[in-house]
């Protein structure tokens, strides 16, 4: 099969709309989701797909690709260059060599010491029966926290980005939807080249937001990480408002970032996407293993977090066969990073196994070459085998057939 460099097949007519979400999972997920791509890219369904949402480190690799100058191969060799460096070490000499890293100790010295009065004043007010609202003091920070490590790794991703704007994304590539979690109103945050929106403050301005801060917010992961301390003007059903805005991970809301894609979405309160046929939903996660008995405080609270992280993603997987069963789609595919083997009809004689690929944990370090080539090829090698099982109906294998490099 020749490779379809620089080649953008247009869609059919009458053809499927086919949306593509990349989930969380860090620079795993950023190597696997990269070899699910290079699958689709020359099987040419990427050329096809019109909307990709991403979360945390699926969002570093869908803003790499639509953003990205090059062609494919030269999106791909700047990945693995992304992966080989990883963004913690430049994240900690920036750290070092900047004053963002004292600014940061400042901030979190002073949002440590404001709290704890905050608490107390807390008691107090509840003690004399005297609550204080919300959005007052002593229940929300006076100040916004400005610097901190995260908005370090910002400027990582920035310079990973070079720059790039939410608005300068490139036009001949699907339309990004990047997924955060905003902790205040405990609902998705988006962020899209058009503009950002949350159901419960409504939609603001795009102009001027980087993709950097788009993907760093995705990708502040809470147990690592602050959240993203900001205050933005909204506008909802024509009034214009202020508010204040705390961005976690999207993989809080929605690990596999399938929210946005649902058929059956009310577009009167949520973010207006496009409706899709086929949906392919890359899993960049493990199964859960049996683990040793949550005997004390802090293993008992990850394993409860992993159970219900677990459920929420298992409940959208079942979700997509329920809405195809309902004929609200007409297909799916979930390349996943902890497939069972033995499942695959059409596994290839040289599979990167489930077995050889377990293990690499969330994080953003650097990776090793033997680790990036072994989770692209499974990504890779996966999606050949769904789309060779699932995707054979007349309709899906024109819209599948390889694509000749000129």
């Amino acid at each position: 099969m020749q490779r379809n460099e620089g080649v953008v097949a247009p869609p059919d007519e009458g053809s499927d709309l086919i949306a593509l979400a990349l989930s969380g999972g860090g620079a795993r997920a950023m190597a696997f989701h990269l070899g699910c791509l290079r699958a689709l890219h020359d099987l040419g369904i990427l050329q096809q797909i019109s909307t990709i949402t991403a979360v945390s480190g699926g969002s570093v690799l869908a803003g790499l690709y639509c953003s990205h100058p090059g062609d494919f191969e030269s999106f791909e060799a700047k990945v693995r260059e992304v992966l080989r460096v990883g963004f913690v070490k430049p994240a900690l000499r920036q750290a070092f060599t900047s004053t963002d890293g004292l600014k940061a100790i400042g901030y979190a010295t002073a949002i440590m010491a404001e709290r704890s009065v905050a608490l107390i004043a807390r008691l107090a007010l509840k003690l004399f029966r005297r609550p204080a609202q919300n959005d007052q003091w002593p229940n929300a920070a006076p100040f916004l926290r400005k610097v901190s490590r995260t908005t370090i790794l910002r400027n990582t991703f920035s310079k990973t980005f070079d720059g790039c704007l939410l608005r300068s994304l490139r036009k001949d590539r699907p339309r990004l939807i990047v997924i955060a979690c905003e902790l205040r109103a405990k609902a998705a945050f988006y962020f899209t080249a058009e503009s950002l929106h949350c159901w419960r403050y409504g939609s603001a301005s795009s102009e001027g937001v980087e993709l950097a801060d788009a993907v760093v917010a995705s990708a502040a992961y809470p147990a690592a990480l602050p959240a993203v301390d900001q205050r933005m003007s909204f506008t909802k059903g024509g009034k214009e408002g202020i508010h204040r805005i705390t961005l976690t991970d999207g993989g809080v809301y929605d690990n596999l970032g399938l929210a946005p894609l649902w058929p059956d979405r009310d577009h009167n309160v949520s973010l207006e996407v496009q409706k899709h046929e086929r949906i392919i939903a890359c899993r960049a996660g493990y199964a859960l293993e049996v683990t040793e008995p949550a005997s004390i405080w802090a293993s008992r609270m990850g394993a409860a977090f992993e159970s219900i992280f677990a459920r929420a993603q298992n409940l959208a997987v079942k979700r997509l066969f329920d809405l195809t069963e309902a004929g609200k789609l007409k297909g799916f595919l979930l390349p996943y990073l902890g497939q069972q083997d033995h499942n695959l009809r059409f596994a290839t004689k040289n599979m990167v196994t489930r077995e050889v690929a377990a293990g690499y944990p969330t994080n953003f370090n650097a990776m090793d070459k033997i680790w990036i080539e072994r989770l692209v090829r499974r990504g890779e090698q996966i999606v050949h085998a769904l789309v060779k099982e699932q995707w054979q109906d007349p309709a899906v294998r024109r819209t599948c057939e390889p694509v000749k490099a000129e």
